[in-house]
């Protein structure tokens, strides 16, 4: 805890990312790393060799853009920068040994930017809430990147600003479910349907606390949202996460997030895919209905 505080302390970083939360998660996740590595050391694995595979698809490897490269803990960007023109590192907020990691390749460019929108909503007064929908999702180079990686970062993108929302506006927890749902379904559509090249979605799906081999408690983290079906099988892949074994978080309870990796392959016939779902018994729920007004990609600038 020394440590981290510490480390808080001495990082610059803007207002905002300590206001909502996002330096001091990020400092979090670092520590934890370092004590977890044995046990994350095959997420890690997985999460980089799936990326990797999804970008022996592109026909071209020109752009790949990474959303929520976080601590680069997941990312395999020596590959990525070996394997494209230019590589676009997408996060709030890039820590700095990010930023020098970033540096060592001539290729990779770091943009900082909130990619769900909300903070430009709040910034033109027309906050989400319970009776106004979550707003588009700003995703730099969606129709350019011939690979877009949502990088385990999903089920993360709405958590500071429904914490933020419960303390200042009273949101419910009906209210934070709801806008938390609007959020991801936009984002996962936005990379399973409206991104050209090869898009990739990998997240954490459902949390499982466990005493021994028993089941203490089960979360759905996606809020019963139903990630978009692939034209194909060919690359979708699950795994389990031990993300805290104990006593991280519990004396005597390990922590398991399941984790779910899709890639969405143009160009596939999506009829064989459903046919294909469905006989694997996956359940096919209507999407939402869409919003009316336009994505508006915003000011999501590069650092460097």
């Amino acid at each position: 805890m020394i440590g981290e505080f510490i480390r808080y302390m001495t990082t610059l970083a803007p207002e905002r990312i300590r206001k909502y939360g996002y330096l001091k998660r990020l400092i979090a996740l670092e520590f934890r790393a370092k004590r977890c590595a044995t046990a994350w050391a095959s997420h890690q694995r997985s999460t980089r060799n799936l990326i990797v595979k999804a970008a022996e698809l592109c026909e071209q490897q020109r752009i790949a853009v990474v959303l929520g490269s976080g601590l680069l803990l997941e990312v395999p960007l020596k590959a990525l920068a070996s394997k494209f023109e230019r590589v676009y590192l997408v996060d709030i907020f890039h820590m700095p040994q990010v930023q020098r990691e970033a540096k060592k390749h001539f290729n990779v460019k770091l943009l900082t930017g909130d990619i769900t929108g909300v903070f430009a909503a709040m910034k033109e007064n027309r906050p989400p809430g319970p009776h106004t929908p979550a707003p588009p999702p700003r995703i730099p180079h969606l129709k350019e990147a011939d690979l877009i990686v949502s990088c385990m970062c999903l089920t993360q993108l709405a958590g500071p600003f429904v914490e933020y929302f419960e303390a200042t506006r009273g949101f419910s927890d009906l209210d934070s479910d709801k806008l938390a749902y609007q959020i991801m379904e936009q984002h996962a559509n936005a990379i399973a349907n409206e991104a050209t090249g090869i898009g990739v979605i990998i997240t954490d799906t459902e949390r499982f606390a466990m005493q021994d081999d028993k089941i203490v408690s089960r979360t759905d983290l996606l809020k019963a949202l139903r990630l978009p079906l692939t034209p194909t099988l060919a690359h979708n892949e699950e795994w389990d996460w031990l993300i805290a074994p104990h006593p991280e978080e519990h004396p005597s309870h390990d922590y398991i997030h399941s984790v779910t990796a899709k890639v969405y392959q143009r160009n596939v016939a999506t009829e064989e895919a459903v046919a294909a779902e469905d006989a694997l018994g996956v359940d096919v729920i209507p999407p939402p209905p869409t919003l009316d007004s336009p994505v508006d990609l915003g000011t999501i600038v590069p650092e460097r």
